[in-house]
């Protein structure tokens, strides 16, 4: 099943593509505005993300259970209260696991102070996961890998053996564009990993900046922050996304393109995934 993301998109841009997916994700976003989304779109949305019901003065706030699992959970309670006056049901929700320390803010995805080790983020994902099995039954809840700034600055979830465990702790919203990133760092091709046994609730797609070309570390500092979202474009890294994406797709509900860019850019990036639409 194919969704886009509603995150960065107006009401207007989203029905514009309705004939190209099967539903919507709720993103990241302010309440008011993703409940007026909610008002039109309603049955349409099948899964929420992260921060989709954020009030003016959270939007600082960063979604780190890895490291801070307390506060991941009391704002994820808040969420998902907000979001029951706004849905009627949702399917999945995924929340960003973080990095290996904490983020520095929304704009700066760079690690301030020590970082942790891998087991500890881990142990505090699960901290987290039993917090919020009241509200977030564990059938609906993925956890998200995402990537930092720099290579000073981990993502939990960051490579392949990462990701195993990961997933034995709580399904993955398994995000393909963070994940090429994490490979960039490591100069790794997405392509060499192997999936096989992982726990997929949720698919991210996102492509990643045109002048990130290959999994070379240079091309990182090529283009700006921040690297992924973008309209799809043939490089060896975007052609790669797509195809474990079309591999993967047999196995996992929901597909979701995370995308900003022109209505036409945005349309033929979503043409790119037709294979994920409901048959």
């Amino acid at each position: 099943m194919l969704l886009i993301s509603t995150a960065k998109h107006c009401l207007e841009e989203l029905l514009e593509v309705r004939g190209h997916v099967d539903g919507y994700e709720l993103g990241i976003g302010l309440m008011e505005h993703n409940r007026r989304l909610c008002g039109v779109l309603r049955g349409s949305i099948r899964t929420i993300h992260n921060l989709p019901a954020l009030m003016p003065g959270e939007d600082g706030f960063m979604m780190e259970p890895a490291v801070s699992p307390e506060p991941a959970a009391e704002m994820v309670a808040k969420m998902v209260k907000r979001v029951e006056g706004m849905l009627e049901s949702w399917e999945v929700y995924g929340v960003h696991a973080g990095l290996r320390g904490q983020i520095k803010g929304p704009t700066d995805f760079t690690v301030k102070g020590e970082l942790l080790p891998f087991e500890k983020c881990l142990e505090n994902i699960r901290v987290f996961c039993d917090i919020v099995r009241s509200v977030v039954p564990p059938g609906r809840l993925a956890i998200e890998n995402i990537y930092g700034a720099d290579n000073r600055s981990p993502a939990v979830g960051a490579d392949e053996g990462e990701l195993r465990l990961l997933s034995r702790a709580a399904p993955l919203l398994l995000d393909l564009g963070h994940l090429a990133v994490n490979c960039t760092y490591r100069e790794t091709t997405l392509e060499s990993l192997n999936f096989k046994g992982l726990r997929v609730a949720e698919l991210h797609v996102s492509f990643l900046h045109p002048k990130i070309k290959d999994f070379a570390r240079k091309n990182l500092a090529a283009a700006p922050m921040f690297w992924d979202h973008h309209p799809y474009t043939s490089t060896p890294v975007n052609r790669q996304i797509l195809s474990v994406a079309s591999k993967l797709a047999d196995e996992v509900k929901f597909i979701v393109l995370e995308v900003s860019g022109t209505p036409r850019e945005v349309e033929c990036t979503l043409k790119k995934l037709s294979f994920a639409r409901s048959q």
